[in-house]
């Protein structure tokens, strides 16, 4: 169907190209025509993309379904109380140990 459209578009575009200038309710007839023509043909063109996408958004959310992505939330803290304070401790000892700058006093 494309392929008719586009040399039903061709053939216009050329049959205004070739006619003579004094020929101007013919071009106007033609131009109107060959205009209507691309909105049609652009109207098809975003109507096929978006029945492409719905295809494949439908596709991609089963294979999403069927990877079962779905996950559970923990309820527990991800550290432990008895590592954090080991950990704080090594910080405080190793500010001790940093020696000062001029830019310090």
């Amino acid at each position: 169907m494309f392929k008719k459209l586009e040399n039903k578009i061709k053939e216009l575009a050329l049959r205004i190209h070739d006619s003579r200038l004094n020929d101007s309710k013919s071009i106007y007839e033609d131009s109107k025509r060959l205009y209507e023509l691309t909105v049609i043909h652009k109207y098809l063109k975003n109507q096929e993309r978006d029945a492409d996408w719905l295809l494949h958004e439908e596709r991609l959310k089963e294979t999403l379904k069927d990877l079962n992505l779905d996950t559970k939330k923990t309820t527990s803290t991800p550290h432990n109380a008895s590592e954090i304070i080991p950990l704080i401790d090594t910080i405080k000892d190793l500010v001790t140990e940093i020696p000062e700058s001029d830019d310090d006093k």
